[in-house]
Formats: structure tokens, sequence, C-alpha cells
């Protein structure tokens, strides 16, 4: 499935943070700091279509070790990974300073941030 709407949201709006563990198939941090362990569908790779200014269809294929690639979240829904996370109790940051903030208040040593629109 090509999420469209996520590629256009990571270029034009300013992005939200999950903070997670540093393993390749990331756990994620609650506001508490208890840790989440959710199965999502991740993706080697990602196809994302756009319209540039000629009106021509563009197709950018995206690819690498999951969980990101760039600002990429490498997994085949954002929108559905999201709501199964917040049914967790486990949401996104206003931006990255603020996650940094909530990691150092929680004492964390090593974590990573994965970029949401």
């Amino acid at each position: 499935m090509f999420d469209v709407v996520y590629a256009k949201l990571v270029r034009t709006c300013k992005l939200r943070y999950l903070l997670t563990t540093v393993h390749r198939i990331p756990k994620f941090y609650k506001p508490d700091g208890s840790i989440v362990e959710l199965e999502l569908d991740y993706l080697e790779n990602k196809t994302i279509s756009s319209i540039d200014e000629h009106g021509h269809l563009n197709h950018v294929k995206i690819g690498g070790t999951p969980p990101c690639v760039g600002n990429v979240w490498l997994v085949s829904s954002v929108e559905e990974s999201l709501t199964c996370l917040s049914d967790l109790g486990v949401y996104p940051f206003i931006n990255k300073a603020a996650a940094r903030a909530n990691a150092k208040r929680l004492g964390l040593q090593s974590f990573k941030y994965i970029p949401v629109p």
C-alpha cells in the first residue's frame, strides 16, 4: 500500500516523535518510562508516490533497515501503527526536543526517535 499522505506530511508539516529502544525492531516508551512491545508490520522498502509541479506522477522507492530510513517510518500503515500504539498508551511527543527532555527526565541512557506526522 502506498502511504502517499504520510510522505506528503513528512515533507510539509512538523514532525512528532516516538521514543523507542535501540533494538532493530524497537520497543516503545510510554510517558512513564515503561516499555511496550508491539508487533507492527515492518517493511524492507516502501514506495512513495507524489505529483510534481508539472503534474507528473513520481514514485520513489525507499529501502533499508527498519524501523526508519531518513524520516520515513517503514511500516505498512503509519496511521494503523499509531492507532495500535495509542491503544497501549504510547503517543508521539510534540517535537524532538520534548522527546529528548522526557528521555532525560526518565533517566534513559540509550534511546532512538521515530518521526511521525
